[in-house]
């Protein structure tokens, strides 16, 4: 069905393959995203808290009834996930491309489809065409809304002591 050094795949598996590899990376990304988040959690019973660092420092204020300026310690409780850009990652475009060497056609009976076999490898391998080119462009895209909210409510829930 295909020379010694190839397989012959069903074509669909050839173009369903990388689109799956795809979708797969997008959901892993998800996964670690989410992950990320919840490492700047705390778990109290089902609720998750998160993590915050207090901020201590010296602010001078002037004394309402004396004038005279002083040193007074303030204190921030600022989120963590406020600080901390959150490693959202999606993929903006993938470009799939190749060539194939049709091996067979295997018609059924009282089927409409033909199953079309193929090969494809690196020009460099085999005396046939058959190269499959992959681009994936990754960048990181906006927050989705849900997060974006989510630190812009702790963000202003940020507490001076």
């Amino acid at each position: 069905m295909a020379n010694e050094s190839n397989v012959a795949l069903l074509l669909e598996q050839i173009i369903a393959s990388p689109l799956r590899a795809i979708v797969d990376a997008q959901s892993e990304s998800a996964k670690a995203t989410v992950d990320f988040i919840t490492s700047l959690m705390k778990r109290e019973g089902e609720t998750l808290t998160p993590e915050s660092v207090e901020l201590k420092y010296a602010q001078i204020v002037q004394d309402a009834g004396t004038g005279e300026l002083k040193p007074e310690e303030q204190k921030l409780d600022i989120p963590l996930v406020t600080l901390v850009p959150i490693p959202y990652i999606s993929v903006d475009e993938a470009e799939i491309e190749f060539d194939a060497k049709i091996v067979a056609a295997r018609p059924e009976r009282g089927v409409r489809t033909v199953p079309i076999y193929a090969t494809y490898a690196s020009k460099t391998k085999v005396d046939f065409s058959g190269e499959m080119h992959i681009k994936i462009k990754a960048k990181r895209a906006d927050v989705p809304e849900g997060i974006a909210k989510m630190i812009t409510a702790l963000g202003a829930s940020l507490k001076m002591k």
